[in-house]
């Protein structure tokens, strides 16, 4: 009896550990269940349920044309929960549900995509991928297959929106649009960011598999909110002009990069504007701004500014004599030399200022400056810091760099500054503040800043409108702008831009050659420049065309290389400007366009053949003959309909295609 007395005890002992843990396992089930139990389960449900954020899409940027610059295009990734449809149903119609994305995606065949399907329902697999980047015409197709057209939760069908920003004009004006993204913000999509950018809004999704989410419900929890409509100043038709003119005298004159502008004078309005730069494999493509960011030595535009300083002191007058000697003048045993200087001799002799400027004598410009003001070079720059062209113009597209103006006391002030800066070295401006300058002077002397936004708008409601902003009131006299504007037409009648000369449109403006890095003797690198206006009698636009490192043996004049980049511009643009139709056509767009088709000029109804002319010049042609005009693409016109030869009425419609 006591044997077993000693073995239950034993027995209690050895027990009585796992009876005390046991007690413990149930004690905390029970807190657990009670007490944690609520704390936990929203915890649980808070991972698998959760508020995500649904991005709001960012605002659109228009031309001031109405045609899109930027927008965003939603696409799609789909995915499949085979789980949530009933089995019954499955079953029955997963073939033809296979049958449909085969013919959909060809990458699988009707069988693979009815095995894949079940082999994943099989699995117990929630979150079975089918197809990326789907747009959204595509996507509502999708919707109407077998299955997917129950409905998005009971048709399994998941569908997560990426938005992509793209440019329908594609690389024209790429710098100008700009972007706002991982890479930064430059340009109009940089500026107007805060209008562009929307607000982001929310939507219950569950978690069905790692990182991955379905919504729990059709609606959203907090409605995003769009982003504004940016409407720039940009011109298409003029944007496609300035684009193709451009890159045809980089390819011509096989140059490093260039830029041109083109810009309302009243109103400083951005109309047209392109960067391109050279690739290694010799192409072209907008890689920066350099008509906003690339300040370098002007040339002979610069003249302009150091005439308008000796004009307005009073120490000269377009008949004052300069006297050019043979084209060279020393200072400091520093040679400054005229453009016809060969063999140590050229020049132009005793001429007038405004002749001088006519043919851009450097000497005879220097020699005015330096005889005037080297007593008291700080009444030059003080002249020129009145224009305000030592300040950046504050544009709205960052990366402008600001104007290099020297000063007596800087230390880089020297003996030949003064004389450097009357022909446009020593000084640094970029192209956008060269061409403000000269828009004043086509303006009445009234400098605007240049702009690239018109207006702010929200469902077609007018948000906010960019004013005209006036730098400077008047840069000048009247009487000292008459003078420039007889100068700087006189450059185009009778001086290095004669090459220009247009019987469709008047031109006025100065033409620039600059050596790049001429310090250093081992590089000969040259920029050529045309600036000016048109028309001459009666400003509407002013432009600038800059061409970086042409090939020398192909030309590097302003007058050869830029100003034919100019003409052709202005030339284009004509037919939007208000004048004598009479006068356009006369134009030689028509009479070969007639010619080409083997029609009589009286036959004004008659449809000519346009195919390999210009895109914006037979559009402005057409549109100043009355026709209603469909245009796709840009460039030269590929196709057109009604075919040349066609009679047409004025209320015809005629379709083109550019290429």
């Amino acid at each position: 009896m006591s044997e077993n007395k000693s073995i239950h005890s034993r027995i209690l002992i050895a027990a009585t550990p796992f009876f005390v843990a046991a007690l413990l396992i149930f004690g905390k089930l029970i807190y657990i269940q009670y007490v944690e139990g609520p704390d936990l389960r929203a915890e649980s449900q808070s991972d698998i349920i959760k508020e995500k954020v649904i991005k709001a899409e960012r605002g659109n940027i228009y031309s001031s044309d109405g045609k899109l610059l930027a927008t965003t295009v939603p696409v799609f990734d789909l995915y499949m929960d085979p789980i949530t449809v009933e089995s019954e149903v499955f079953n029955r119609e997963v073939p033809h549900l296979a049958k449909a994305l085969s013919e959909q995606f060809d990458h699988k065949t009707a069988p693979a995509w009815e095995s894949y399907l079940r082999q994943k329902r099989s699995s117990k697999k929630r979150y079975v991928k089918l197809a990326e980047e789907v747009s959204f015409a595509d996507l509502q197709t999708i919707k109407s297959f077998p299955i997917f057209n129950l409905g998005r939760f009971s048709g399994g069908l998941i569908y997560e929106q990426e938005n992509y920003r793209t440019r329908p004009l594609e690389k024209i004006g790429a710098r100008t649009i700009g972007y706002d993204n991982e890479r930064g913000r430059t340009g109009i999509e940089g500026a107007y960011s805060s209008f562009l950018t929307g607000i982001d809004g929310a939507r219950l999704k569950q978690k069905v598999a790692k990182e991955k989410w379905k919504p729990i419900t059709g609606s959203y929890t907090i409605e995003p909110r769009n982003g504004l409509d940016v409407i720039s100043t940009i011109d298409t038709k003029v944007q496609d002009v300035v684009h193709h003119e451009l890159l045809k005298a980089l390819e011509r004159f096989d140059a490093d990069h260039g830029c041109a502008v083109v810009m309302d004078v009243k109103t400083g309005a951005i109309k047209g504007i392109a960067n391109l730069g050279r690739t290694e494999e010799g192409t072209y493509f907008e890689r920066r701004n350099y008509a906003v960011w690339e300040s370098t030595e002007p040339g002979s535009t610069f003249k302009l500014a150091s005439v308008l300083v000796a004009l307005e002191d009073g120490l000269a007058d377009t008949n004052t004599l300069v006297d050019t000697e043979e084209g060279i003048y020393t200072i400091y045993n520093k040679k400054i030399k005229d453009s016809n200087v060969k063999n140590g001799k050229g020049g132009y002799g005793k001429v007038s200022l405004k002749r001088a400027f006519e043919v851009s004598s450097n000497v005879g410009i220097v020699k005015l400056v330096y005889d005037h003001y080297h007593q008291r070079p700080e009444d030059f720059v003080d002249r020129l810091y009145t224009l305000g062209i030592n300040k950046p113009l504050g544009v709205s597209i960052k990366g402008e760099t600001a104007p290099l103006i020297p000063k007596p006391g800087d230390a880089n002030w020297s003996g030949i500054t003064l004389p450097w800066m009357a022909f446009g070295y020593q000084v640094s401006l970029t192209p956008l503040q060269i061409l403000s300058l000269y828009n004043a002077v086509a303006n009445n002397g009234i400098m605007v800043k240049p702009r690239f936004v018109e207006e702010v708008r929200e469902h077609g409601r007018l948000l906010k409108k960019n004013e005209v902003a006036v730098l400077n009131p008047a840069i000048c006299s009247k009487q000292t702008l008459q003078k420039l504007q007889s100068m700087l037409n006189g450059v185009v009648q009778n001086g290095t831009a004669t090459n220009i000369k247009n019987p469709v449109v008047s031109i006025a403006g100065k033409t620039g050659t600059c050596q790049l890095n001429y310090w250093k003797k081992a590089t000969r690198d040259y920029q050529a420049s045309f600036a000016g206006y048109f028309p001459a009698d009666n400003p509407q636009y002013s432009c600038i065309v800059v061409i970086n490192k042409p090939n020398l043996h192909r030309g590097y004049y302003g007058s050869t290389v830029a100003a034919p980049v100019f003409k052709a511009i202005a030339q284009n643009m004509y037919g939007d400007l208000p004048k004598n139709l009479e006068a356009l056509t006369e134009n030689n767009f028509f009479v070969e366009a007639q010619q080409s088709s083997g029609l009589d000029d009286a036959e004004t109804n008659t449809l000519p053949n346009l195919v390999g002319k210009d895109g914006a010049e037979a559009l402005s042609w057409l549109e100043n003959q009355g026709y209603k005009v469909k245009v796709q693409g840009i460039g030269k016109v590929k196709w057109q309909y009604p075919q040349a030869g066609s009679n047409l009425g004025k209320s015809a419609l005629i379709e083109l295609r550019l290429g």
